[in-house]
């Protein structure tokens, strides 16, 4: 009779240790289910997730500022941790774009101009457009496309013009100055989600051509 209730009590063991757990789940469809929310305190640590086949519509765990799980679901959202937005500016004078205020927060997010396409307004992507230099006739004239933080207002301004010049065409015997439309592809880091702003880095080339810079921190 003992070793009859010794070898119940073992399968009972194994069984409890076999079984599904669910808090506030009458009927678990994983080793743990929660329904409801989960407040973490210290770290969460995951020993041999595995391989996740199912990324397709997948969310995923952030910490909020109350010290709680929540599951981020892009959709619902303002913000994703990667955004990505085409500005078209469509008349824009000779000059080029020379200060234009995004609006969006250089607190809570960094900016960068990933790429541009431009042609002679209203001729769509478009139109031969070929800047003299004002400089000398010898000189091919670089642009000058990108984003930058402003101090004052402390959102990220756009810029796009040509070095010592302007956007022009050609006409019959000289350059004539054009307006553009131009689209200019931005990506938005949200800051403290997936994107980590390192320092400056300053370096005196001292009127080298080589040089070697401090490697950032971390890397």
């Amino acid at each position: 009779m003992k070793k009859i209730t010794l070898l119940l009590v073992f399968v009972c063991c194994i069984s409890a240790t076999m079984a599904q757990v669910g808090i506030n789940s009458s009927e678990p469809s994983a080793d743990l289910e929660v329904d409801g929310d989960v407040l973490l305190d210290d770290g969460l640590y995951l020993e041999d997730p595995g391989d996740n086949t199912n990324i397709r519509g997948s969310k995923f765990l952030v910490n909020t500022v109350a010290n709680e799980l929540s599951r981020y679901d892009i959709n619902l959202s303002k913000y994703g941790p990667i955004n990505y937005v085409e500005f078209k500016f469509s008349n824009l004078s000779a000059d080029g774009l020379l200060d234009y205020d995004t609006k969006i927060s250089t607190t809570d997010y960094l900016v960068s101009v990933q790429g541009y396409s431009c042609g002679i307004a209203g001729a769509g992507r478009t139109g031969s457009i070929m800047p003299h230099s004002l400089i000398s006739d010898d000189n091919i004239e670089g642009y000058q496309i990108y984003a930058y933080p402003n101090l004052t207002t402390k959102t990220w301004f756009l810029r796009a013009f040509v070095n010592n010049s302007e956007w022009q065409k050609s006409g019959a015997t000289s350059y004539i100055n054009t307006e553009i439309d131009m689209w200019l592809n931005i990506m938005i880091y949200r800051k403290g989600f997936i994107a980590k702003e390192q320092n400056n880095i300053t370096v005196d080339m001292s009127n080298s051509a080589t040089g070697t810079a401090t490697l950032p921190a971390g890397f």
